[in-house]
């Protein structure tokens, strides 16, 4: 049996790649040319290098999405200083979907500032792991979440971009059984 040495094989994959490519452009490859992206959608902006932590987006967000009163007011900043266990940071929750956190970055001397909200994702990991379509997407492009539809099976929690720790999995919808529990998250 012949031994195949380094040299050997790159000149052959090599060789391999030269005569893939002249054969053609595969029809997926040609697919993604004529994607043209989602000229209709909007989105929002946010220079978090100008965030100087007020939480006025939290209190926006909370309003515009008719959630309760958070457990302390928006005007309070002794929120920073709250951490969840292992020291993680405030993360959002069912009763608030936008969070700003602060972190201190050693060698500087003011704080940096962190938003955490639904992205509004254009192909929302979410909205395509929900089989009972609690989650829809408008024309604009925002994600909205249907609280009366979810089942509480936590999927779009473990497949969201933003990650499956991301939202509190803390109360439980009248009519679910044993530990399943209601998640809210956009």
């Amino acid at each position: 049996m012949k031994k195949l040495d380094r040299r050997k094989f790159l000149k052959g994959s090599l060789a391999g790649g030269v005569v893939a490519a002249a054969t053609g452009v595969s029809r997926q490859g040609e697919a993604a040319h004529t994607f043209e992206g989602y000229p209709d959608s909007m989105g929002v902006l946010v220079d978090l290098t100008k965030c100087v932590g007020c939480r006025t987006c939290e209190a926006a967000c909370n309003k515009e999405q008719g959630l309760p009163a958070p457990d302390k007011p928006f005007d309070d900043m002794s929120v920073f200083d709250e951490h969840r266990h292992g020291g993680l940071p405030r993360r959002t929750t069912e009763k608030a979907y936008t969070v700003v956190n602060r972190y201190e970055i050693p060698g500087k001397d003011e704080p940096v500032y962190r938003k955490f909200q639904c992205n509004h994702c254009n192909e929302p990991s979410c909205l395509t792991s929900c089989f009972v379509n609690a989650y829809t997407k408008t024309e604009e492009g925002a994600v909205i979440y249907n609280p009366k539809v979810c089942v509480g099976c936590v999927s779009s929690s473990l497949l969201s971009i933003r990650g499956g720790e991301n939202g509190e999995i803390s109360q439980y919808r009248p009519g679910l059984s044993g530990n399943q529990k209601n998640y809210y998250q956009c």
